[in-house]
């Protein structure tokens, strides 16, 4: 049982869909582990195989999408997916998990790496703001609050304001941000 039927208002353009895309892919990975990868397979070589193989990774995975999409119509990505295949429990399950679990914990994981790489630029960031004398840092040492770390929580809220103003403004900016890793990796 659906509820009634809405349309879908289409406030994102081409450009915008395929900077999000684009965007998505690229991710922030680029600019963080490519000398991690030299460490662990040796030669810029194989880092380009390892990259290649991560894209038809992510090409076969952009297909299954399309033909799950194509399959099925409607609005809700992967929600609509699940509940037809498996019920509305799992899909209800996983529209709150993604909420509450996945997508948390990766802006959560995109603002502490925004904060390492920022941190190689400006080593002031790594500077402590505020020690809380309490056991619940790392290997039970205070907790401590670092410069670089408001300045992630920071982004996080722009980043939120920025989707407050709509999807249109947020597709705009989208286009711009994915326009200049673009420009930094070539």
């Amino acid at each position: 049982m659906h509820g009634p039927e809405r349309e879908l208002r289409r406030d994102l353009g081409l450009w915008s869909a395929v900077a999000i895309v684009v965007g998505t892919v690229i991710g922030s990975g680029i600019f963080l582990v490519p000398k991690t990868m030299i460490q662990r397979v040796g030669t810029p070589e194989m880092v380009f195989v390892v990259w290649v193989a991560g894209g038809l990774l992510s090409l076969f995975g952009a297909l299954s999408y399309a033909e799950l999409a194509a399959a099925l119509p409607e609005v809700g990505g992967e929600y609509a997916y699940l509940r037809e295949a498996y019920g509305p429990l799992w899909g209800f399950l996983y529209g709150w998990t993604q909420m509450w679990v996945a997508k948390s914990g990766s802006i959560a994981t995109l603002a502490t790496a925004f904060f390492y790489y920022f941190a190689n630029f400006f080593p002031s960031a790594e500077a402590v703001f505020y020690r809380l004398p309490l056991p619940l840092g790392p290997a039970g040492g205070p907790l401590e609050l670092r410069y670089g770390q408001l300045l992630a929580m920071a982004l996080i809220l722009v980043l939120a304001g920025i989707n407050y103003f709509g999807v249109k403004f947020g597709g705009q900016v989208q286009v711009a941000v994915t326009g200049v890793k673009v420009a930094l990796i070539l």
